[in-house]
């Protein structure tokens, strides 16, 4: 089956990204399959996104931020980001180091990490996992400031073995038991929110981990669980299932092969993405729309797709209007990710989230069908013309031009069974007629069917 280049840097676009409107695909045509990955990995960070002033607007009258301020916040970088890799690597590593606000607290707090993940998300693992291990949001969450000489917390400890790095089976409690001493002092600033360590609370004795001794630190824990053989391999299946496909199990030949290339280049994340996004694993049709899109996916995607996004970033933050228009959407789409089974800084527990088919169920399915209210409310909508990008200008002259127009926007191929349920709902509806008229209803009636249907499940 051949593809074209257009068709394949769509698909490039929606897996580092959330969407592949013209405008995302557009500009890496001329750079060609690798030139396009080059540039997506070289620096992806939008550097004109006023974080603060979205922030402000979103903390209101409140004297603390709050974790629904900064769920909103990332939700709507997501959206309007230029370089939606970055948030893309952010939500990866968030579900991978899973830290909840329902016990955290603290918005700033959650804020700081999410940050991070932002900064360093294709950076080196090494270092990333000793930063989110001084992290002041992981320090509450696993109770790392706790932690302490005579009185230890195994938490972080457990977690860095059996969730961050090599994975269940590759160690002992008494390993665990060990590496607790090493972090113990470990804390921070309430004041600064930035890492402290005390050593009057830190056992500098010797400890035995993995067969090693020596008077460890956590550095020295951090680099030796990096380092284990079953860490590379694992990472590297994480990465395949959300990149590649998280419904089939995943080729281990590849696996492998990535594996390697993380270890040899020191860690690399960049290193390990570049080689993913080049191996024929990613290309192979096979793997074309098999991952199920999580509920901020769901969300993201088709508000970029409708050009929300483009149309969020040319709000005038500073215009009262604009604010409360801004502030409104960002609540109802943080609402609608919950709604539909995901909540931006609430994972379940430690583990994360399970992504893949877990998923779908009756209800998340239901609740992705009437997504399509939010687009087109009954009432006055939000301030941007859904309906008109749908429906376009002159209207569509047969019902088979409008199904097309909202496979092409909306970016999925329909099924016949799909196209046949749209078009004998339209006909019900009054066909052309009714989109002429740009009936509200008769169009989010489409939708409905669309969300509903097994193909705009998959990324």
């Amino acid at each position: 089956m051949q593809s074209s280049l257009r068709e394949r840097l769509a698909h490039l676009c929606r897996r580092t990204g959330f969407s592949a409107r013209a405008s995302e695909v557009e500009p890496l045509i001329p750079l060609g399959i690798e030139g396009a990955v080059d540039k997506l990995l070289e620096n992806p960070y939008d550097h004109e996104i006023d974080d603060a002033a979205v922030l402000r607007i979103l903390q209101g009258e409140m004297n603390n931020l709050q974790p629904q301020a900064v769920s909103a916040w990332w939700l709507y970088r997501m959206l309007v980001s230029r370089q939606p890799l970055q948030e893309r690597m952010a939500l990866f590593w968030h579900n991978h180091f899973a830290t909840a606000a329902s016990k955290v607290q603290a918005g700033r707090l959650m804020l700081i990490q999410i940050q991070l993940f932002q900064r360093l998300g294709l950076d080196n693992f090494k270092t990333l996992v000793l930063e989110v291990a001084k992290d002041p949001a992981m320090l509450v969450w696993l109770d790392g400031v706790r932690n302490v000489k005579g009185k230890l917390n195994e938490n972080f400890a457990r977690e860095l073995f059996e969730l961050f790095t090599m994975g269940i089976g590759n160690y002992t409690e008494r390993d665990i038991q060990e590496a607790a001493r090493a972090f113990t002092g470990w804390s921070f600033s309430r004041v600064t929110a930035s890492f402290v360590f005390n050593r009057n609370q830190h056992d500098d004795g010797e400890k035995e981990v993995f067969g090693k001794r020596g008077r460890f630190g956590g550095e020295a824990i951090i680099e030796m669980a990096v380092e284990h053989p079953a860490t590379a391999p694992r990472l590297a299946r994480k990465f395949y299932q959300h990149f590649i496909n998280d419904v089939e199990p995943p080729d281990e030949h590849t696996v492998q092969e990535l594996a390697q290339v993380f270890r040899e280049s020191g860690y690399s994340i960049r290193a390990l993405m570049r080689r993913l996004l080049l191996t024929p694993a990613f290309w192979s049709h096979l793997n074309w729309r098999k991952r199920v899109k999580s509920p901020v996916e769901f969300v993201v995607g088709t508000l970029r797709q409708l050009g929300v996004g483009e149309r969020l970033r040319m709000v005038n933050l500073s215009d009262g209007a604009g604010q409360r228009l801004l502030a409104a959407y960002l609540r109802l789409a943080t609402q609608w990710t919950r709604r539909i089974g995901q909540s931006l800084l609430y994972p379940p527990d430690v583990a994360g989230w399970e992504w893949g088919k877990a998923w779908i169920t009756s209800t998340t399915m239901l609740e992705r069908m009437r997504f399509a209210e939010f687009l087109l409310p009954d009432r006055r909508g939000m301030g941007f013309a859904t309906l008109n990008e749908l429906v376009g200008a002159p209207a569509p002259r047969t019902l088979e031009e409008f199904i097309q127009r909202l496979e092409n926007i909306l970016d999925v191929v329909l099924q016949p069974h799909t196209r046949q349920s749209l078009m004998e709902y339209l006909e019900k509806r009054g066909g052309v007629n009714a989109l002429r008229q740009h009936d509200r209803q008769t169009v989010q009636g489409a939708l409905q069917i669309l969300f509903s249907s097994a193909e705009y499940q998959m990324l």
